[in-house]
């Protein structure tokens, strides 16, 4: 687990390389304190560099970046192979030779043996940048659901790549301007943050998760997608899931440093525990937060540790502290972003770090592809009386025009179709009447993309596809890498492991809720699988999500009112996008019980940002 940085300059300029490298390396320290490179190109056209956390391979043979023997390659990744055993004994086979025990190296020989299609080998979390020497080719990629972060601008200078925005700010000539489109999409509906590939700046983008990228003589050649997603093929049973879950888990206790895991007491994290003692002679440490010493998370992860005889550490909300954490993150991370657990996460994270584990595994991803929250028992209703109408769809076209043209949107496009029709009426409390009609929706826009992909013709597996993908990647994908990075810490989610997924794309809805009317059983084939780990008042108590004791509206209408307060009093408009009138009535809505929390909690993350922006330019 690292953080990967690179240049590659145009022809005919002359770019200061290891300079900007260097300033790319500070900031991304945190991802990275146990060791840094810089490597530059003999005719000087491109740099790459690397800092380091150490899991694999803790020699400095496993130090990046990484150049292949004969120097034909060179190689900057963050992340994990899973499979890498495997993949080297096979690439073995095939005459290729091996000097170190890491990952990196069979990204190389992989390479090698079956160019750009050799992410099709790879079982893992990644985001990488590997050199051929001979073709002057840069070939980027992400992982299948973009568990780590690939941040890039294409300049009229070249091509500048690297793990966090604030890292491709360092070098010069990126357009900064703030992309109005991309910023509103994050005030839409369930969006805490903004989606991929754009981000706040028009200037720098993400490459989309699934993708990858062929960048030649510093200019973006061609980006595909190389990933589509699949129904598995495997029965979908209960004792299946189980069986793909032990894999998974097994796959990501490889590690030369102990590997711990997050423990809120819930099923996901509580199996996920109880399958890793499989794999260890020593307890695991397991970590927990709450509100305070009686909270219902942190009752249930005490129960579950002293079940499994782990060596526990629970903590306590401290919301001076973690006000200061929030506002941390968001420089970390270079946008707005808004979620309490990330605050919660990066908090446990700090103390693991100090614990000197630099591994935990967590059941983030349970809920999108098992169907575990509470509100997915009403869009199960709505999903079979869509199917039961689908023959009629056409007869709702009149309805396009409304806020349920969604219905009449073919499979796919609904999610989409929801996101547009909603898109002015939620706008319009927050932003100017001007920027409105100029606004693109960047949201229905990727969730269209996704959409389209999903396997299933029923609406709940599409809107929990693009959920995972697009809706809710700051609760899983940027949840699994922004805290834990900034701790220094990796986390890795065997829920995310492609073979879970196209487990759980095979899994017929009712086999995860078999009862739409029944909120308290949920990821009910998942429960099966997990049942004999777990004690009956755990597997049967309602549903509560990480740091459900530690709400968003009492926070702000608390320990955190005083300085909202002052935030919302004189806001930034975003260089016009924003309505200052609108954001003040949305907090006074708000503080009058007429508005809903998130929307005010969403705006206060914006803010914050924006005053993180200020004070860096002046």
């Amino acid at each position: 687990m690292c953080a990967i940085s690179g240049i590659y300059q145009k022809p005919d300029h002359n770019i200061d390389l290891h300079k900007y490298l260097e300033n790319m390396l500070r900031v991304q320290h945190h991802r990275g304190p146990d060791a840094h490179g810089i490597w530059l190109s003999d005719n000087g056209a491109i740099g790459l560099a690397h800092n380091r956390l150490s899991i694999l391979d803790l020699t400095d043979a496993g130090s990046q970046p990484m150049h292949s023997v004969g120097r034909d390659y060179t190689v900057v990744f963050n992340g994990e192979i899973y499979n890498y055993r495997e993949l080297q004994q096979q690439l073995i086979a095939k005459g290729s030779q091996f000097r170190t025990h890491s990952d990196t190296e069979v990204l190389i020989e992989a390479y090698r043996q079956w160019g750009e299609a050799m992410l099709l080998h790879l079982r893992g979390m990644f985001a990488f940048a590997l050199y051929d020497h001979a073709a002057d080719t840069l070939f980027c990629a992400r992982d299948r659901v973009g568990k780590k972060p690939f941040v890039y601008a294409q300049t009229s200078r070249g091509f500048i790549f690297a793990s966090e925005i604030l890292a491709v700010r360092q070098v010069e000539a990126i357009d900064t301007g703030y992309d109005h489109d991309a910023i509103a999409a994050m005030l839409l509906h369930n969006l805490r943050h903004i989606p991929d590939p754009h981000t706040a700046y028009r200037g720098i983008k993400r490459l989309r998760a699934g993708h990858a990228m062929r960048v030649r003589q510093g200019r973006i050649d061609q980006t595909w997608r190389y990933w589509t997603p699949t129904q598995s093929s495997l029965p979908t049973t209960a004792q299946q899931l189980r069986t793909t879950l032990e894999e998974a888990i097994a796959l990501r206790m490889r590690a030369d440093v102990p590997v711990g895991a997050l423990l809120s007491g819930g099923i996901d994290s509580s199996a996920i525990v109880a399958m890793m003692q499989q794999h260890v002679t020593q307890p695991i440490h397991t970590y927990a937060l709450g509100f305070d010493r009686d909270d219902e998370d942190l009752r249930r992860a005490r129960q579950m540790a002293q079940q499994l005889g782990t060596n526990h550490k629970e903590f306590y909300f401290d919301p001076e502290e973690q006000w200061q954490i929030f506002n941390q993150l968001i420089v970390t991370h270079g946008e707005p972003i808004m979620l309490l657990p990330l605050v919660h996460a990066y908090t446990l994270c700090r103390s693991i770090r100090d614990d000197g584990i630099k591994v935990v595994l967590t059941g983030n991803g349970a809920d999108e592809i098992f169907y575990g929250y509470t509100g997915h028992t009403r869009t199960l209703r709505i999903s079979r009386w869509l199917d039961r109408i689908a023959p009629l769809r056409p007869l709702l076209n009149p309805l396009k025009q409304t806020r349920l043209g969604w219905m009449a949107a073919k499979p796919g496009a609904r999610k989409a179709a929801f996101y547009s029709a909603i898109a002015k009426s939620t706008w319009h409390h927050c932003l100017s009447a001007d920027a409105i009609d100029t606004l693109a929706n960047r949201a229905a826009e990727e969730l269209g993309y996704w959409g389209e992909l999903c396997p299933s013709q029923h609406y709940i597996d599409e809107s929990n596809f693009v959920a995972l993908m697009v809706e809710n990647t700051h609760s899983v994908t940027i949840a699994g890498d922004l805290p834990a990075m900034a701790a220094s810490i990796e986390i890795r989610a065997p829920f995310l492991d492609q073979e879970v997924i196209d487990f759980a794309l095979a899994t017929s809805p009712e086999l995860k809720i078999p009862d739409a009317n029944n909120k308290n059983w949920l990821k009910a084939i998942l429960r099966d699988a997990v049942r004999d780990l777990i004690p009956e008042s755990l597997l049967k108590a309602p549903k509560r999500g990480f740091g459900s004791g530690i709400q968003e509206a009492d926070l702000l209408r608390g320990a955190w009112r005083a300085r909202t307060d002052e935030i919302m009093e004189n806001p930034n408009t975003v260089d016009g996008l924003l309505s200052k009138a609108g954001i003040q009535q949305q907090w006074q809505g708000f503080l009058s019980g007429d508005a809903v929390a998130s929307h005010v909690a969403k705006q206060l993350a914006l803010q914050c940002w924006l005053h993180e922006e200020d004070d860096a330019t002046h």
